[in-house]
């Protein structure tokens, strides 16, 4: 077995161009364009849309061209039966269409995780110039915030405090998780000394986005580093003693007064569009909704541009910001109440769990954590980057050490099976 481990990582068809290079980079090109898509949005272009949809047919073509597939495939019959059978009920064919849509983009992105899984560092490589790149662009966004210089992206100050970080994309949030993903990436796939003392930037960034997403999951971060060497363990004190010595002084009074109004605005005062989507998920899962009151019905951008009449139904309480709000910003709400409480189960675990390799360990158990307590409060689990960004992660972490899924090519990796299981008869 060390023998086979050993064995070079790549097969003897270095530098041909082969149908999974031209794929690999396919699928490499439509992560960078969701990127762009985003940042058209953050700037309201209409074209971000286009974007969006050239980037998934461009992910459709990186399939075809290497069309290899989990056993988990099967649960994909279910799961499209239930989102057709949600398109049927609608009340409305565009909107239930469109939300189709959006919950079969998360689909696609994980059967292409699959099929390029030897290929996976050429992804992450992509991922981290996206990072790195967003982490440069806030650099200059704060020297031309400071200097009156053009900002490009338009300025995001929370409760007239503090500037948000969101790099070139346009969106604070994603800003953060991504460089938690690289993070993550940095200290988990191959640590190095350099990589680790790299990843501190990378967190340093994501926790400028003030994104409380974000700060919830780190507190559950050193659980998974018990392991840790002295030096990492000596960081996390010296940030938690940075963090007492500024609260303890008051330079962090008006974080913690914000944090504490948006704890009470979404949770425990209820008195929030986000607040009452949990309620009316609840309302209508006690009433045994099992399969879905019908796509496009509530919580997503279509059921507020169609009109569902899903909200007069519930009562639901926008709060005097119906005019303005698009959607709920709630995933869970928007999934459960569309596709019922069996649909919503079979789409997450297809989503989460198809393709992912055998270790799934601490580390991964935390970015799975971090990605879906994020969508407790927003809608990133249908956002193409973020959820393309999210599962790239969860692969590296899952299959990370093993002699058959790091850039090994299918039919070496065929061979190599071959002569292990000659070696144990």
């Amino acid at each position: 077995m060390t023998a086979l481990a050993s064995l070079p990582a790549r097969s003897s068809t270095r530098g041909r161009l082969t149908l999974g290079t031209i794929g690999v980079w396919a699928a490499a090109l439509s992560y960078v364009a969701f990127f762009i898509s985003d940042t058209m949005l953050a700037l309201n272009d209409d074209r971000s849309q286009m974007v969006k949809i050239f980037a998934f047919v461009v992910l459709l073509i990186a399939i075809v061209l290497r069309p290899q597939f989990h056993r988990w495939i099967l649960l994909l019959g279910p799961v499209l039966f239930v989102l057709l059978l949600g398109l049927l009920r609608s009340f409305n064919g565009d909107a239930g269409l469109e939300e189709f849509l959006r919950f079969f983009f998360p689909i696609v992105i994980t059967i292409a995780l699959y099929a390029y899984r030897d290929r996976l560092q050429t992804l992450v490589s992509v991922l981290l110039i996206v990072v790195i790149s967003n982490d440069l662009f806030q650099c200059y966004f704060y020297i031309a915030y400071l200097t009156g210089m053009p900002l490009l992206i338009p300025v995001r100050i929370d409760s007239g405090l503090f500037l948000r970080a969101q790099g070139w994309m346009g969106f604070f949030s994603e800003f953060s998780f991504i460089n938690l993903c690289a993070f993550m990436l940095c200290r988990w796939q191959s640590p190095t000394e350099t990589s680790k003392a790299r990843s501190w930037v990378f967190l340093l960034f994501g926790l400028l986005g003030f994104s409380f997403k974000l700060f919830a999951p780190l507190l559950l971060y050193p659980l998974i580093v018990r392991k840790g060497t002295p030096r990492t363990w000596l960081a996390i004190a010296a940030l938690v003693g940075a963090g007492i010595f500024l609260v303890g002084n008051g330079y962090l009074d008006g974080l913690i007064d914000v944090a504490a109004s948006k704890i009470s605005f979404y949770v425990t005062a209820g008195n929030s569009a986000r607040a009452e989507s949990y309620r009316v998920m609840f309302e209508s899962l006690s009433k045994g909704n099992l399969i879905g009151e019908g796509l496009g019905a509530f919580g997503g951008p279509a059921s507020v541009k169609y009109g569902s009449p899903l909200y007069s139904e519930y009562h639901f309480n926008w709060f005097k910001l119906g005019d303005i709000l698009k959607t709920t910003d709630t995933f869970y709400p928007h999934l459960f109440v569309e596709i019922g409480f069996l649909g919503a189960a079979a789409w997450l675990l297809f989503v989460l769990l198809y393709g992912q390799g055998a270790k799934r360990d601490a580390p991964w158990i935390f970015m799975v954590v971090a990605f879906c307590f994020d969508n407790l409060f927003s809608m990133s689990f249908l956002s193409p980057s973020y959820v393309f960004s999210a599962l790239l992660v969860l692969y590296v972490l899952s299959r990370r050490g093993s002699p058959f899924d790091n850039g090994t090519s299918p039919r070496l990796t065929r061979l190599l099976r071959t002569r292990l299981r000659f070696r144990n008869a």
